[in-house]
């Protein structure tokens, strides 16, 4: 069989049932945005790490700078998904050797510009050839630990909550691969963590969360998947960019699916109970959000409400079949 035939998280499931953990103070390995490790009293330490790839994460559209910045916003998104902050950062590159060293020093620009942003003490890495250009960040963070959010801590009547609009991101890849123009590419250039939304949920007594990096219907299953719940999505709720709604009429492409199987806006998912739900709502705290789903019992299965049809909610972007 090949990695093709299996969804990716099938192939972490394969992978983690092979891991052994031998300390005690690991609270979560494999299956979130990041691993969480006991620390001491008040905190938990996070790790995570993302690889940008050419032409699969980046391509010749992407400015030096603009590829170190989104080498960064990705790992922040994910400790931001856990309720914590970046601290350090590690970095592994691999470029052709005939790589002109403008690039470099660009590229670090990018990654610089972002770690100035965030506070991110950018302590070390690796460097190495090899046939395409790839950078690999090695992120630790903290969390407070009454604020930690796992995937894993959704709960049946929760409601499904997404930050900002979606969308935009996965337009803006399609505009730029079919020669078009349109609102939607800087947001795929320039994407964003949304790190101080994800600290301010986290102190507002939330269950699960997960940044929205390959399409929001990717995100709620994982969450299901983790915490062993069913889902509804109802698709007349899920906030669509405006830029979304345009650009597709020019791509052919009904917005929706963009904003459920597209992925890289680095929105939040989360859920939450009503009554908290209420409090967060009456608190002035410059966060917009969008009730659009409810967390079931795992019987219900997950699914997309539209009109009254319920259709599977199926799975978003997939490192092996290439179907961004």
């Amino acid at each position: 069989m090949n990695l093709s035939d299996f969804s990716e998280i099938e192939l972490i499931g394969k992978i983690s049932r092979k891991i052994k953990l031998f300390s005690k103070n690991i609270v979560k390995g494999i299956g979130d945005d990041a691993a969480v490790v006991n620390y001491n009293k008040q905190y938990y330490l996070l790790l995570t790490t993302d690889s940008l790839v050419e032409d699969i994460h980046f391509n010749k559209f992407f400015a030096p700078e603009q590829i170190g910045m989104k080498a960064i916003e990705v790992n922040v998104s994910d400790i931001a998904a856990m309720g914590g902050f970046p601290k350090h950062a590690l970095v592994s590159l691999i470029v052709p050797k005939n790589t002109k060293l403008d690039f470099i020093d660009k590229l670090y620009d990018g990654m610089n510009k972002k770690c100035r942003k965030y506070k991110i003490n950018l302590i070390g890495g690796n460097l190495s050839n090899g046939k395409e250009i790839s950078v690999t960040i090695a992120m630790l963070g903290f969390v407070e630990k009454k604020n930690l959010c796992l995937r894993s801590d959704a709960k049946a009547n929760d409601l499904i909550v997404v930050t900002g609009k979606l969308g935009a991101s996965a337009a803006g890849l399609k505009l730029l691969g079919s020669n078009k123009k349109g609102s939607s590419i800087n947001y795929y250039l320039n994407p964003k963590s949304k790190l101080n939304a994800a600290r301010l949920l986290a102190k507002y007594g939330i269950n699960a969360m997960e940044d929205i990096s390959d399409g929001l219907a990717t995100e709620v299953r994982n969450i299901c998947n983790e915490s062993k719940t069913g889902a509804v999505i109802y698709k007349e709720k899920i906030p669509i960019n405006k830029n979304t709604m345009i650009d597709s009429k020019k791509l052919n492409k009904y917005p929706y699916d963009l904003a459920l199987y597209g992925g890289e806006d680095f929105e939040l998912v989360f859920t939450i109970n009503k009554d908290k739900l209420k409090k967060l709502n009456e608190t002035k705290n410059g966060i917009k959000f969008t009730v659009v789903g409810k967390i079931l019992p795992k019987k219900d299965g997950v699914y997309l409400l539209d009109k009254n049809k319920k259709t599977k909610l199926n799975r978003g972007y997939e490192h092996f079949n290439g179907n961004r």
